[in-house]
């Protein structure tokens, strides 16, 4: 399983990334500090299985790569999974209705980020 992750804290991005190679399945983990250039990863190579993306990033917006990405016929059924420190319901609703499946609070804490992490693993993996 190929995973895309986008977001702008390089800290994130390795937790994120650990937490995923170490899971029980077999993921491989791409990563991209920005929209901009998770957009140019994505044109012209292997559709990921996955993409984790955040949502405040400079930049092109994470709502806005979500847009890019329902526009490209290769691209539009990876499921996305919007993650963001926000918890208004305005930004899920944005993150919705721009073509993600799901919008997701941040955890704080390691050990509940690894378990929304695993679930959503497992799920999205359950699905393929």
């Amino acid at each position: 399983m190929h995973v895309l992750i986008v977001d702008d804290q390089f800290s994130d991005l390795l937790r994120l990334e650990d937490i995923l190679e170490e899971s029980p399945l077999d993921v491989v983990v791409t990563t991209s500090l920005s929209g901009e250039l998770a957009l140019t990863q994505l044109t012209g190579t292997t559709a990921p299985d996955l993409i984790l993306l955040d949502y405040h990033l400079p930049g092109i917006t994470g709502l806005a790569v979500v847009g890019a990405v329902r526009q490209q016929s290769q691209l539009d059924c990876v499921p996305i999974v919007v993650r963001s420190g926000s918890t208004d319901p305005r930004d899920a609703a944005a993150s919705l209705a721009a073509g993600a499946q799901e919008y997701l609070s941040k955890p704080f804490g390691f050990g509940e980020q690894r378990k929304q992490l695993l679930n959503i693993l497992n799920r999205w993996h359950a699905e393929e």
